[in-house]
């Protein structure tokens, strides 16, 4: 079985690169560009992680994480310099993200499943 991984963020493009640096015969991903589609998506299909930007029309990577289950594991991606969270993610990665990184996070939750 495939690691099912969502990723969330409002540029087409961002969504794209994501699945070209991460997708592989063990990992499936799924985008959206759409914070409510990807709730619905996420609530109906338990995803093992989700990756979540911060900047999204109508609210914030923060806001949408505290709707989510709070027993999937949850990253956030930025492009601020800081950003003041009150959910608490896994890890939060600064755009441009460094690929080995989120690389070893994935890694990380399979040497724990």
């Amino acid at each position: 079985m495939s690691l099912r991984i969502v990723y969330l963020d409002d540029e087409p493009m961002l969504c794209e690169i994501f699945v070209d640096l991460f997708s592989s015969i063990d990992i499936e991903i799924k985008t959206f560009t759409d914070s409510d589609l990807a709730r619905q998506f996420i609530t109906d299909h338990s995803p093992d992680l989700i990756f979540i930007d911060y900047r999204l029309p109508g609210t914030n990577g923060d806001e949408v994480a505290q709707l989510l289950p709070s027993e999937i594991p949850k990253f956030l991606i930025t492009g601020e310099a800081a950003v003041d969270t009150k959910y608490r993610f896994k890890r939060i990665f600064k755009k441009p993200y460094e690929e080995q990184l989120i690389l070893s996070s994935i890694h990380e939750y399979l040497q724990q499943s």
